[in-house]
């Protein structure tokens, strides 16, 4: 029989019967003469029931009211905060294995090496975490743990906002953002497990994957819904400070454009007759550099139209961009296209895609190593569950003044 109380320890009184002593204030135990009856069990047991009932009105006393010095230096425990207050996180992660049909440097990023055929790398590790600190206020943050050389980790903050919802027509962030720069960059963060393909499209590739676009900015974003009745029109404002240093394409090195403040302003419509369906634009402007000469300023606009429709599980998306670069004080100017279609299906577990995607910069512009490139992909993504899929994709790209270069990708992708 359990001892009933802390005052009480296990003690043998005979060799075959063990029974609960009391303890003398020397800690010891002494000799038990008797075994207790069922009435001091009883009594016993209500006395620890009485014992428990006080230590536990003390407990929820305390976390009703801590003392100041908790309250300033200790966070109360997540078990007794409101299911609302606490941080929620979801994390995503990657393993990546890419064959290349020739060994010259080509987007070393993510892990994979540059001048190599074939390897595996892990790509991005990404923590999302989210927390209402308020009402109508919230924090979220992003962070990416990327692969760098020789498989170290590098650690960014890829987006850090506090947001306050006053109404419907106005949301107002400030921090760190990703640029609202069409839908793709809007919809899809740094996770690759939420989109279809292995990698980004071209156009909204990341800097650091040799991307064009300036896709983050430290400052203040502004969004809400427009009255607009069935027409379902929403808006976007960002005023903020860029600073993107961009991988080039090639391999080799990376250009820092020394972006100035930037503005971008975007309309989108979802009509209601149409679920799934989105048209929408946005016009980007900010000043950047150009690496060969920094003397050479640039301004930059940018100029998005997008027409995407995802629902019954079909996902087509057609995105095109105009980038402009127009030398300040100077007679250069230079209107540079890039666009993209995917188009999936889903069947059950499986999604075939297809994806095109061009585009083409002039070799006299800031992004002269980019060129013109333009070509196919297609593949599939397999969803085991509804966090974890297993993606293959196939490329084949043309490439000015370059050979045609096809390559084999493979991803295992996982959410939790």
């Amino acid at each position: 029989m359990p001892c009933l109380a802390r005052s009480h320890v296990w003690a043998a009184e005979e060799p075959d019967r063990i029974v609960c002593a009391p303890v003398r204030p020397d800690g010891r135990a002494q000799q038990a003469t008797t075994p207790p009856t069922l009435t001091d069990l009883d009594q016993q047991v209500q006395q620890l029931r009485q014992e428990l009932a006080l230590l536990e009105a003390q407990l929820a006393a305390q976390a009703v009211q801590p003392s100041v010095q908790q309250e300033s230096l200790v966070p109360p425990p997540a078990e007794s905060l409101p299911k609302a207050e606490r941080i929620n996180f979801r994390g995503f992660g990657e393993l990546n294995y890419k064959v290349l049909d020739q060994r010259k440097p080509e987007i070393a990023s993510g892990g994979f090496v540059a001048g190599s055929a074939a390897n595996f790398y892990t790509g991005n590790f990404d923590l999302l975490l989210t927390a209402p600190i308020g009402p109508r206020a919230h924090v979220l943050a992003e962070i990416n743990f990327e692969v760098a050389d020789a498989q170290d980790f590098d650690v960014d903050v890829e987006r850090m906002l506090l947001t306050y919802d006053f109404r419907d027509w106005l949301r107002a962030s400030a921090g760190r953002y990703q640029t609202s720069i069409g839908y793709y960059n809007t919809v899809f963060m740094s996770s690759a497990w939420p989109q279809t393909t292995v990698d980004r499209p071209l156009i909204m590739a990341f800097p650091g994957e040799g991307g064009v676009l300036p896709v983050q900015a430290v400052g203040l974003s502004l969004q809400g819904v427009i009255p607009s009745g069935n027409l379902g029109l929403d808006y976007v404002f960002e005023y903020g400070s860029s600073d993107t240093i961009r991988a080039r394409l090639n391999g080799i090195g990376s250009d820092d454009e020394n972006n100035g403040n930037q503005v971008n302003i975007g309309i989108f419509a979802r009509p209601d007759r149409f679920p799934g369906l989105e048209i929408g634009g946005s016009f980007y402007h900010d000043n950047i550099s150009d690496d060969r000469n920094l003397s050479i300023r640039y301004g930059q606009t940018i100029l998005n139209a997008h027409i995407v429709y995802v629902a019954r599980g079909l996902e087509f998306l057609n995105e095109g961009v105009v980038i402009r670069h127009a030398e300040l004080n100077g007679p250069n100017v230079f209107n540079m296209p890039g666009a993209y279609t995917l188009i999936s299906k889903q069947f059950g577990h499986v999604r075939p895609f297809f994806r095109f995607q061009y585009l083409n910069m002039n070799p006299q512009s800031a992004l002269h190593d980019v060129l013109l490139r333009y070509g196919p992909s297609f593949g599939t993504r397999y969803d085991f569950n509804r966090q974890i899929a297993l993606k293959l994709q196939f490329d084949r790209t043309w490439r000015k003044s370059q050979l045609v270069l096809n390559g084999v990708q493979t991803q295992l992708s996982f959410a939790f």
